[in-house]
């Protein structure tokens, strides 16, 4: 197959064309692409021109600099950019960018990814049921958090145990069950008992996967099975749950709001309509006046959601009263039930109160029976919400941060090939062989010392949370470095484990309000003691991760690197890819980068720079 560039409008043949392409190790440098060109010459004709752009014209402003398409280079496809970067009448200069190691959703925040959300017919039943369960099973969980957000000495949460999902065994009950919030009645009306918040967790892996699948990219590779990762679930800080405080509502209907007037017996005849929406359960009284100007044949009907409610009638006085209570259950508010006030009769004029001013001619009051605070405000509901929508229980981030987070704090390296995303962890491993690649050794190589002195693995500072960084240098490593080097090679790691705390003899995992930042929860079922507490077992943070990532560090730290320049035939250099480690010099390396220079058909002059392990 010939090396081109091509698009869904044109080919560009680069056989024959001394290109010059540079290629990057990602394992070693942060790009998007691990594969360019400098610029080259390309000639063109009249049907190219044609089909692609007028470059060859003095007047056209308006022509496309970049164009996606696939690249064919060495046998193998892969997506890049070519972009023309000057242009004269038969010919121009192109560069081109391939071989991506970001993807065109590493930019999608969590929230836009295609994540589940369903609908089920009792959100506390439906959470007790998955809590048994454990990744893959189930994309999601509902462990139990202790959080300190809200205030248990406020009217709002004083019934609030201090715990997200929270799970218990009621008095005289032989099974646990989420508690639920509901409206009371007492003495002074109607008060809203918020017990608990339900929050699903997506697991972490679950939430990877759809990312890579929103690309077109099915995810394999070690982190499908890594332990350390597989039950962990993500938190986040962003409110969930949804609140509805009663509202009073009032207005007011004026003559020029009559519709359908008739003339019945000489006199004008109208109706109209007054809507109101209500989105908090609870005890309502909707009360009134209606003028009717004297009429006995005037009808006031009250409905909810169409349906009839109470008609009160007019008895020949100017106005009559109307007053009736209603109640909106939990499950009702859910869906915004609409309150509609309907009146028949005599059409007439605005009326004016004691004070001159225009009351119109129906006044409408839907007024709340219920609990207020003591400073008078209206006391929120918590909706715990029949559906599971995990667009909404995932931290404020793009999902290439996601990445990058996994990416440096597992050490996992990311590659492509034909749809599918391949995460391996990146292991020294001394006893794989390399593969051969002393042919193309020269006398006289150019070597030197690693320039990497120090690493630092740097977490986020969470007040009240002692997370280690973790710094490397040729000794070995230390937590939390007071004062690093200069030179240091700091690697940003934005997310950490929650760890666990006791109240009320609950131990399970303390939530955070660290709404950018990746927080993680380990969940895996049921404890022994059949509760739904969370864990956060060894090994993400602290002298566990530093002994695991240790062998990679120091080897970075100790090698050395080489840079030397060949001629190869081409097809003898193609079974080798930027990723492959091979035996050189009598030591084993990774190619850190490599430029082929494209002498002919057959041969490329090639600048290599490796780093031995």
């Amino acid at each position: 197959m010939k090396d081109k560039f091509v698009t869904e409008n044109f080919e560009i043949d680069l056989t024959g064309i001394k290109t010059n392409f540079t290629e990057e190790n990602p394992r070693f440098k942060d790009s998007i692409w691990t594969k360019y060109t400098l610029p080259v010459d390309i000639n063109y004709d009249r049907n190219f021109l044609s089909k692609v752009a007028q470059y060859s014209s003095f007047s056209n402003a308006n022509l496309p600099l970049i164009h996606k398409g696939q690249h064919v280079f060495e046998g193998r496809t892969m997506q890049g950019t070519l972009t023309f970067s000057d242009f004269r009448n038969k010919s121009a200069k192109i560069q081109i960018e391939s071989g991506f190691e970001e993807l065109p959703n590493f930019d999608k925040m969590l929230s836009e990814l295609p994540l589940e959300y369903k609908e089920v017919s009792d959100i506390y039943d439906h959470a007790n049921e998955i809590v048994t369960k454990k990744y893959p099973e189930t994309n999601y969980n509902f462990p139990k958090m202790y959080t300190e957000e809200f205030d248990l000495e406020s009217e709002g949460w004083k019934y609030f145990g201090s715990f997200l999902n929270d799970r218990v065994r009621p008095a005289g009950n032989s099974v646990k069950i989420f508690t639920r919030n509901e409206i009371q009645e007492n003495a002074n009306g109607w008060d809203c008992v918020n017990r608990n918040i339900i929050h699903p967790v997506p697991y972490l892996l679950h939430v990877l996967k759809q990312g890579f699948l929103d690309a077109g990219f099915r995810l394999t590779g070690d982190i499908l099975e890594d332990p350390k990762l597989k039950q962990r679930g993500i938190y986040s800080s962003e409110q969930y749950f949804t609140t509805a405080d009663q509202e009073y509502q009032k207005s007011y209907v004026y003559t020029n709001e009559f519709y359908d007037n008739q003339d019945y017996f000489g006199q004008p005849f109208g109706r109209w309509q007054k809507s109101f929406t209500i989105d908090a359960p609870g005890k309502y009284r909707i009360l009134g006046k209606c003028f009717n100007n004297n009429d006995s044949n005037c009808t006031l009907q009250i409905k909810k959601n169409g349906v009839v409610l109470n008609v009160y009638g007019s008895a020949g006085t100017p106005y009559f009263n109307f007053d009736k209570v209603i109640e909106i259950g939990i499950n009702e508010a859910e869906t915004s039930p609409v309150i509609t006030l309907e009146y028949f009769g005599h059409v007439f004029n605005d009326q004016l109160g004691s004070d001159n001013i225009n009351i119109g001619i129906a006044e409408i009051n839907i007024n709340p029976m219920r609990q207020n605070t003591t400073s008078g405000d209206p006391i929120p509901f918590i909706f715990n919400l029949n559906r599971v929508n995990l667009k909404r229980a995932v931290p404020e981030m793009t999902f290439g941060e996601l990445v990058n987070i996994i990416k440096n704090w597992r050490n996992y390296d990311l590659t492509f090939e034909n749809g599918i995303a391949i995460m391996n962890r990146i292991v020294i491993d001394k006893t794989k062989e390399p593969e051969g690649f002393q042919e193309f050794e020269i006398e006289d190589p150019f070597r030197s010392k690693n320039d990497k002195k120090y690493f630092n693995l740097k977490f986020p500072e969470v007040k009240g949370v002692n997370i280690e960084n973790i710094f490397f240098d040729e000794s070995g490593y230390q937590l939390n470095v007071s004062s690093v080097p200069k030179d240091t090679t700091e690697i940003s790691i934005n997310g950490f484990c929650l760890p666990t705390t006791t109240f009320r003899s609950n131990t399970t995992v303390k939530v955070f309000d660290e709404g950018a930042a990746l927080m993680l929860i380990y969940y895996d079922g049921l404890n022994n003691n059949g509760d739904n507490h969370a864990k956060n077992p060894d090994g993400m943070h602290g002298i566990a991760l530093a002994e695991e990532l240790k062998d990679y560090f120091l080897s970075r730290l100790t090698n050395f690197i080489f840079k030397w320049g060949f001629i190869a035939l081409k097809s003898k250099l193609r079974k080798f890819n930027i990723r492959s480690e091979i035996y050189a010099y009598k030591k084993k390396h990774f190619i850190k980068s490599w430029v082929k220079n494209s002498l002919s058909d057959k041969y490329y002059s090639v600048e290599i720079e490796t780093e031995t392990y």
